[in-house]
């Protein structure tokens, strides 16, 4: 399956709203969390459809739903229809290419964004969509896996200490975002450190240098298109004007859509820095050739008037002059050598040596 753009042969024609999986599927069942909390405590459960999961929901505290796994699309139909979530945003949720977007309704703010993570063992960039819903006192995220990429927030919201406890749903749906920003600057310190170290030995480099750097190259368009349209949810966000949203909240959102654009300009950056390496590497085998090429003309030259001299006294006539001479070999050798250095010096004088 293409990277940059998937299958969409079962949406074909469908009509709009239609909940129909588009990607790969990379889980065999689902999984739900809830979690429950409050300033003064936090409770977990692992409800295993949602049925009543409703009733889990209430305004004395916050309520944090995470579904792990796409490819039941009945069930994202039932938490749509519990929560009366637009079909146009399910449709979207189950579109695993779907473009990070913001939108918003009067009882609801729609997130659309992107996880990636670099692989050690493959050496690739692996993207997940990761959807949020934000409502009065409840938040829903829905994920392609189960990885855990909220274990911080968790964490946080496990210690009773941190403020993420005190506030609403839209903080913790800041708080999720501003993880997963982290996490790109993380992996593009790795990505970015690999394009660094190859371009250290760029000028010995071999083809298999130039080869990893192509790849490189690709990794960051792909990055490029799934973080990009990220700068526009982080804008939006901030110039909603939702009763969802806490005033307090937009402060912290402006941090983000800082980070983001550091994010942003570290992806520009790195893909720079390969296509310069790129361009370097092929204008020093240039140069190496340019090298060879010289060295191969000078040496033609000077064989010119050499072999134009030795084509003259290899002509069989019997009255050439100083044929017969006693000297007339050596002579001949004296002047060839004279030819080849006034050639060299002159080759030298005109810095072409």
């Amino acid at each position: 399956m293409a990277r940059f753009l998937k299958d969409r042969t079962k949406s074909k024609g469908a009509a709009p709203g239609s909940l129909i999986f588009i990607g790969k599927q990379k889980m065999t069942t689902n999984s739900i969390q809830v979690i429950q909390y409050t300033s003064e405590g936090l409770k977990e459960f692992f409800p295993e459809n949602m049925e009543n999961i409703a009733d889990l929901v209430s305004n004395d505290h916050m309520t944090w739903i995470n579904i792990s796994g796409l490819q039941n699309t009945k069930l994202i139909a039932d938490m749509g229809k519990t929560f009366d979530v637009s079909s146009l945003f399910l449709e979207d949720i189950l579109n695993t290419d779907q473009r990070p977007r913001f939108s918003e309704e009067s009882d609801h703010l729609y997130i659309i964004a992107k996880s990636f993570y670099f692989g050690k063992e493959d050496d690739i960039v692996h993207m997940e969509q990761l959807s949020f819903i934000v409502g009065s006192h409840y938040l829903i995220t829905i994920q392609e896996t189960d990885t855990d990429y909220f274990k911080d927030v968790k964490k946080r919201l496990y210690d009773g200490k941190t403020r993420i406890r005190s506030f609403g749903t839209d903080y913790l749906c800041y708080a999720l975002l501003d993880t997963l920003v982290d996490s790109y600057i993380i992996n593009l310190e790795i990505l970015g450190a690999a394009i660094e170290e190859r371009g250290r030995t760029i000028l010995e480099a071999d083809a298999k240098v130039v080869e990893d750097l192509y790849h490189y190259k690709t990794e960051l368009s792909y990055i490029r298109k799934n973080v990009r349209p990220f700068k526009e949810v982080t804008t939006r966000f901030i110039n909603c004007d939702s009763p969802l949203v806490n005033q307090n909240t937009y402060t912290y959102l402006h941090d983000l859509d800082d980070l983001v654009v550091q994010a942003q300009e570290a992806i520009e950056i790195y893909y720079s820095m390969v296509s310069d390496q790129i361009n370097l590497y092929q204008t020093n085998i240039g140069n190496r050739q340019n090298d060879v090429m010289k060295v191969l003309t000078i040496f033609s030259t000077i064989f010119i008037p050499l072999t134009f001299i030795a084509g003259i006294y290899g002509m069989n006539f019997e009255y050439i002059p100083e044929l017969k001479h006693h000297y007339a070999y050596f002579i001949l050798w004296g002047i060839m050598v004279v030819i080849t250095i006034t050639m060299l010096l002159y080759f030298k004088r005109k810095k072409w040596l």
